[in-house]
């Protein structure tokens, strides 16, 4: 088997992983800060958030020559993943309009996209992944048959990358219907696009909206309305669903007697 492929599958197996691993610790996270389960985490549908699986990635393979160091390592694991939260959240509010996480009533932070205590957590990680998670999934992933590895991570990529296209595309539409939004003329024929929309991507719509529940405090009045529409569209499906079942129990009783 070529080197090179099972390289890069290996890489790319290893960076899913942590991903899941990300999204787990993300869940418990939420989970115990919210006292309730917090399942809906991250902008993709699956269980996996990849801004962990760039960081691990980038821990171990640009900061190799810290592993030696634990504070060294700690120090430099908390400026390169703070980077790389700060640069994710601006390229994706320029390329969505839409700003998805915000720290700016945290202590120390920067434009609200990073913040102190998240740092020193991204330190901490790093020294988790490189001294405790690394060895672990290393060995498991390396006991594996490299042609397994391969088949493995090329089912996990075409999950990954349905995913991410399936995401992004409705993420875009999110975008449009902003500017919909924005628009002081807008007519009822235009809205009746948006609740459409809504119809069609609803499940995605309201994962998001679930994901980044706060969203609407720091991205306008639009992306509130917006919000408010997909929830009244829900709760309108709710309410014929309840409509219809009372209709039913009634033929039914009216049949009975």
């Amino acid at each position: 088997m070529n080197n090179l492929v099972y390289s890069v599958m290996y890489l790319f197996l290893f960076f899913f992983t942590a991903s899941v691993l990300g999204y787990c610790a993300e869940v418990c996270f939420c989970t115990l800060q919210n006292h309730k389960l917090t399942w809906q985490r991250g902008f993709l549908i699956g269980p996996y958030i990849p801004i962990y699986g760039v960081g691990t990635v980038v821990v171990l393979y640009a900061l190799r020559r810290y592993f030696n160091d634990p504070l060294a390592l700690f120090l430099m694991s908390t400026i390169v993943c703070t980077v790389i939260e700060y640069f994710t959240s601006w390229i994706m509010e320029k390329i969505f309009k839409v700003r998805w996480w915000d720290y700016s009533h945290k202590l120390f932070n920067i434009d609200g996209r990073v913040c102190l205590i998240n740092s020193i957590l991204f330190g901490l990680a790093g020294l988790v992944v490189v001294y405790l998670v690394y060895p672990i999934v290393n060995n498991i992933l390396t006991a594996i048959p490299p042609k397994h590895i391969v088949l493995i991570s090329t089912i996990c990529l075409i999950v990954f990358i349905s995913d991410f296209a399936v995401t992004v595309t409705t993420l875009l539409g999110v975008r449009k219907t902003l500017v919909k939004f924005k628009q002081k003329d807008i007519t009822e024929i235009a809205r009746q696009e948006v609740i459409n929309k809504i119809k069609k991507h609803s499940f995605l719509y309201n994962r998001l909206l679930k994901a980044f529940p706060h969203n609407d405090k720091f991205n306008g009045v639009e992306f509130g309305e917006f919000k408010n529409l997909v929830k009244g569209f829900r709760e309108k499906l709710r309410q014929a669903k309840m409509n219809f079942e009372e209709k039913a129990e009634e033929l039914k009783n009216k049949k009975t007697n």
